[in-house]
């Protein structure tokens, strides 16, 4: 026990002092303690740490969604402390996670923090070589077609945090993949039938995409952790990521819903949209403003210096009190979970978020960085 302790320790550290291309924070600790009552203390102090901001965004869409009147920000009465415990709601929060954890190394066991960060660095290295190569770069090996975390991260899949994957990319070819990526995870939850065996080739868009021959929707959403990571033999390094070519497999059978994750998996690209490090958007660089207008511009993360980029990505204050009308994450969210739940169709989902959540004033915009003061909302 004492060992699993200072194990877990460690990995809230590191975990808590990366500073990469989250969206709002997360803090993957917070989903019912995992069922361990020990480890609910560093819940708490992990909190401290890393606001839970998608898992409550997500959890306030959710009693938005159920009493749409009643639509007011604040954390006092969610339904955290009873359904987020088991069933949907609890799957639903672990799909809000899954695009800054699409490898399933903190879901699935709390000693893979320590995994997911050097994972994390290592995507970072590689992205900075890749785009500006230097001394630090020697011996750095590029890595082709990698593993989900270095591609949602720094790479051709920074969409899913509604960002643009390169400096020149303009802001309609942005949209367009977060579109398609919409439509993926939405028409999963909303299928007649069980999805979770179904080879992703047969989502043409998305598959050209993802570019992962073999796998299926299951190991996309629910995959077996840490399949390729490889342990050091030194106990002082904590190993790396080695590419075997075989697709990954779904964890099939450990409970979790995966129509659940994929409709969390688009709130959280959802959430994103609306923070000031991802997007620029009219009405917005305020961190009190709870309704805020059309896209100007995405960002791209390799351009942001990574401390600038998470101060945008703490717990904003417009979540502690005052109507959550429109113009923001948990009223859009809450829209989104009442379309799925009443299997809306994908046309008029695709319209809502064309016009109200992803309207841009010039599709031709290039990427914009932002800066400090706009983060701070000066």
């Amino acid at each position: 026990m004492k060992k699993l302790m200072t194990k877990l320790l460690f990995g809230v550290i590191a975990l808590t002092s990366s500073s990469g291309a989250f969206a709002f924070d997360m803090n993957p600790i917070d989903v019912d303690c995992w069922g361990k009552d020990y480890l609910c203390n560093f819940t708490k102090s992990s909190e401290k740490l890393k606001f839970p901001v998608h898992e409550t965004i997500t959890l306030l869409a959710y009693d938005c969604y159920e009493k749409p009147d009643a639509c007011n920000g604040g954390t006092a009465n969610t339904s955290a402390d009873t359904l987020k415990k088991s069933g949907r709601l609890r799957d639903l929060e672990l799909g809000s996670e899954w695009n800054d954890d699409p490898d399933s190394l903190l879901r699935k066991g709390v000693t893979k923090a320590a995994q997911w960060y050097a994972l994390f660095n290592d995507a970072k290295l590689q992205s900075e070589c890749k785009n500006q190569p230097g001394p630090k770069c020697k011996g750095v090996n590029i890595t082709q077609n990698p593993m989900m975390l270095y591609r949602s991260h720094f790479g051709d899949m920074e969409f899913i945090h509604s960002m643009a994957t390169t400096d020149d990319e303009t802001a309609k070819t942005t949209k367009e993949k977060m579109m398609v990526w919409a439509k993926f995870t939405y028409s999963i939850f909303i299928a007649e039938k069980n999805l979770d065996n179904q080879d992703i080739s047969s989502f043409v868009e998305i598959s050209k995409i993802i570019n992962k021959p073999g796998w299926t929707v299951g190991a996309l959403f629910d995959p077996i952790p840490g399949g390729e990571w490889k342990k050091s033999l030194n106990p002082f390094k904590f190993g790396h990521y080695e590419p075997n070519g075989k697709p990954r497999k779904y964890n099939k059978g450990d409970g979790i819903s995966v129509k659940y994750i994929a409709l969390g998996s688009l709130l959280h690209m959802v959430h994103d949209s609306y923070s000031e490090s991802h997007t620029a958007r009219e009405l917005g660089c305020n961190p009190l403003a709870r309704s805020k207008g059309k896209i100007i511009a995405f960002r791209n993360y390799t351009g942001q210096q990574g401390d600038d980029h998470s101060i945008a990505d703490v717990y904003p204050e417009w979540l502690k009190h005052g109507e959550l009308l429109r113009g923001n994450a948990v009223w859009a969210s809450a829209q989104l979970i009442n379309f799925a739940f009443k299997k809306e169709s994908w046309e008029n989902v695709e319209k809502f978020l064309d016009t109200e959540v992803f309207p841009l004033s010039d599709p031709q915009a290039k990427p914009q960085p932002g800066d400090r003061d706009c983060f701070e909302g000066r």
